[in-house]
């Protein structure tokens, strides 16, 4: 599988000069004046794939150092997960064995955009970057056998932004940072790449679905891909570089880093295998934002079945768990680490957050020997009515009537 430079070179798309005073160029390194093939790395469009202004956290980077785009995964308000080679100097296309990991560019060469066209010529539209961060190049990485001169395997960058994006604008998405994808499975591809080898058409967001993993690091030939890396289906080109690889449940697992002659065989750096730096970059990057980290980032289970917003109606979009409790309210799973909030409590018996009981008013004898009720402010009350039943009582009886087929759980779409 010889994945070398059949990359074509990125036609870039130079942002509205109203915007950015800069020209269009071609790619990192300068065009070989004797037509010999150019060897820029900023490749890789979503061939055969369709028009998508919906999925907003995948954005648009446009480096105005050199005049060109790649795309980034948004994953926090603030923080956006690109590969190394969108935002550094590599003079070369991705070889493993020659690409260098280059020094990385300064930030404020960085807009990025959640709009679908990077030809949008509203200023508004852009976010600026005010820090780049790269994988880590010293020895301590998931594979001590990894060369830390060569990008192979060290494809990412995260770009932290001056300010946080808007939910209503973007949603951050979640890295699939604490479990790998097997072959086989099925995935879908984001990016702002071109629709062919040609390089027209760049620029505008595009997704692919129905693609499926080829091989994961061991699996795949050693020569080509590193440990933390694994090899797509196909569709991948000019522009998407930096783009991200998402299961089935919406989570981004890959990097886009580089591909083989017909945008085919991407190579996408595992999400996996730089788990923990990516952790760490958004318990910084929440620092810098002045928000709370996100969940996964302190280490919560990324599986939509413990996440989605408890007590909300089974229908709600925010019930992403998909489990729900008497087709009343969503609820998901729980164990020691993923706790519920408050008002409920981990059930023994489902290891899912149900509602805790309703407190009860305590009997207590008048003079008379009359009996009545005492609510928790003290103010006297009837006797409860039995032909109502508390509803935490009445839903308790309903469960132990119908055991484990209560707690339903919903078809992932």
């Amino acid at each position: 599988m010889p994945l070398r430079s059949s990359l074509a070179r990125l036609c870039a798309l130079a942002l509205p000069a109203s915007l950015l005073a800069v020209s269009a160029v071609g790619c990192t390194v300068p065009v070989d004046t004797e037509g010999e093939e150019d060897i820029g790395i900023y490749g890789e469009p979503i061939k055969g794939g369709y028009n998508d202004p919906t999925d907003t956290s995948v954005v648009g980077i446009y480096d105005i150092s050199v005049g060109a785009i790649c795309s980034g995964s948004l994953l926090a308000p603030n923080m956006v997960l690109t590969a190394r080679h969108c935002v550094s100097n590599t003079a070369e296309s991705v070889i493993c064995g020659s690409a260098k990991p280059g020094a990385l560019h300064k930030a404020s060469y960085f807009y990025v955009t959640t709009h679908p066209d990077l030809n949008s010529q509203n200023p508004a539209d852009y976010h600026v970057a005010t820090e780049v961060i790269g994988v880590p190049l010293d020895p301590n990485s998931p594979d001590p056998l990894l060369n830390k001169e060569d990008l192979c395997g060290r494809d990412m960058a995260i770009l932290i932004l001056k300010d946080n994006i808007d939910p209503a604008e973007a949603k951050p998405m979640i890295p699939r940072v604490d479990s790998t994808v097997v072959t086989g499975d099925e995935y879908y591809a984001i990016g702002f790449g071109a629709t062919n080898d040609a390089g027209s058409g760049a620029g505008v967001r595009r997704r692919r679905d129905k693609l499926f993993v080829d091989c994961v690091a061991g699996e795949c030939p050693k020569a080509f891909v590193k440990v933390t890396e694994l090899v797509g289906d196909q569709g991948i080109c000019q522009g998407d570089s930096g783009g991200p690889a998402l299961d089935m449940q919406n989570r981004v697992f890959g990097v886009t880093s580089r591909g083989g002659a017909g945008c085919l065989d991407p190579v996408y750096g595992q999400i996996f295998g730089w788990g923990q730096w990516i952790k760490d970059t958004a318990i910084h990057a929440s620092q810098v934002g002045g928000y709370a980290a996100p969940g996964w980032a302190l280490g919560l289970s990324t599986d939509p079945a413990f996440s989605g917003t408890i007590g909300v109606a089974c229908t709600d979009p925010a019930c992403t768990s998909g489990i729900c409790v008497n087709n009343q309210y969503c609820t998901h799973k729980c164990d020691a680490i993923n706790v519920c909030p408050d008002g409920y409590e981990c059930s023994a018996d489902y290891q899912v957050c149900l509602e805790k009981p309703k407190p009860v008013d305590k009997p207590k004898p008048t003079k008379n020997n009359d009996t009545t009720t005492e609510s928790d402010s003290g103010c006297a009350m009837g006797s409860p009515d039995p032909t109502k039943p508390i509803p935490w009582k009445g839903a308790t009886l309903v469960l132990g009537a119908l055991g484990a087929l209560l707690v339903r759980r919903r078809r992932a779409r």
